[in-house]
Formats: structure tokens, C-alpha cells, sequence
């Protein structure tokens, strides 16, 4: 912004808008790798578990064949 004028400065801030958006709902998902090879996703899922992220790697070993 230093190599503008202040006027150019002054005039493009004074179009500046704010809105308001009230949020309704929420949706997520959840990407477990499912496009990855099994392996690797039994291998991500249990480094997950030792880092103590047992509820998204019990999730992801869900996906492969049963194993949980």
C-alpha cells in the first residue's frame, strides 16, 4: 500500500463494506483416506493411535475390512 497515494488509499477503504452473516448450520465431513491403498491407511491409522487419537483411528480402521 506504500507505493499508492493516500487519496487512492482514502477512496478505495471509504468502499469498504461489512456484512453480517448469521450462521444456520454447519456440515463437515470426515476424509479418512478411503481413496489411499489399505496399508496406508491402517499404517496412518496406527500412528494416529499412538499419538492418542483413538477415536479417528478406530474411524479410519473402520474403513478397511473390518479391523478396529
Amino acid at each position: 500500500m506504500t507505493d499508492s497515494s493516500p487519496e487512492y488509499i482514502d477512496e478505495m477503504l471509504s468502499n469498504i463494506i461489512g456484512i453480517e452473516i448469521e450462521i444456520t448450520k454447519m456440515v463437515g465431513k470426515w476424509k479418512l483416506s478411503q481413496n489411499k491403498e489399505e496399508r496406508d491407511r491402517v499404517n496412518a491409522a496406527d500412528e494416529l493411535l499412538r499419538r492418542g487419537e483413538q477415536k479417528i483411528s478406530g474411524a479410519m480402521l473402520s474403513t478397511v475390512g473390518g479391523k478396529s
